[in-house]
């Protein structure tokens, strides 16, 4: 008896050691999913001060004509013929695409936290696959937006030690990687079988 007690006791010891390094991935995967949330709420945000003020899109144009100037010469060429002479167009692909990124980040974490464990496999991957599409929409638009800021790369010192040191676009774009990666993991461990935390 005393020995098919030890034996099952170290089962259940095995089994909580297995069970360990399962338990830490989804801590790390909730809290990436949080993270995902205030992403999400950022470019929400954002959208609604442009909506809610007024004059993005009609003053798009004059604001990157005075932002740009500090930008790398090939940035400052793309906006000055191509951006600039379309500001109004671009103005509005900014603002759905801010948007987008900010609906989708927050609804796929917050019907991922609902509702994974009840969605099929194919669910799943389409979840994942519409979390990866928007993280990278956010980080092309943050690449894009700390570039057209004048800095040349993430990580740029500020012009005074009044400044920042890394600035939103640089934590936002580092973030929105993160999340593209992770989430990549995460649609090929599916496509492979396998069961990300819940």
């Amino acid at each position: 008896m005393n020995g098919s007690a030890s034996a099952s006791q170290a089962v259940r010891q095995g089994e909580a050691v297995a069970e360990a390094p399962r338990a830490t991935a989804a801590v790390f995967l909730y809290g990436l999913l949080v993270v995902q949330i205030v992403v999400g709420l950022e470019f929400f945000m954002t959208v609604l001060t442009k909506l809610v003020r007024g004059g993005f899109v009609s003053g798009l144009g004059a604001d990157l004509q005075d932002r740009v100037q500090a930008a790398p010469a090939w940035y400052r060429s793309f906006a000055e013929n191509v951006v600039i002479p379309h500001a109004t167009l671009f103005g509005y692909l900014i603002i759905v695409g801010e948007l987008f990124v900010g609906v989708t980040l927050i609804t796929t974490a917050v019907v991922w936290f609902a509702r994974w464990p009840l969605l099929s496999v194919a669910a799943r991957s389409a979840l994942v696959m519409a979390v990866i599409l928007a993280a990278l929409a956010g980080l092309a638009m943050t690449l894009n937006y700390h570039i057209a800021n004048g800095a040349t790369n993430l990580w740029q010192l500020g012009e005074s030690p009044f400044d920042e040191a890394v600035d939103i676009n640089t934590v936002m774009t580092l973030v929105e990687a993160t999340i593209v990666v992770v989430m990549c993991g995460i649609l090929v461990s599916l496509r492979r079988g396998g069961r990300p935390s819940e």
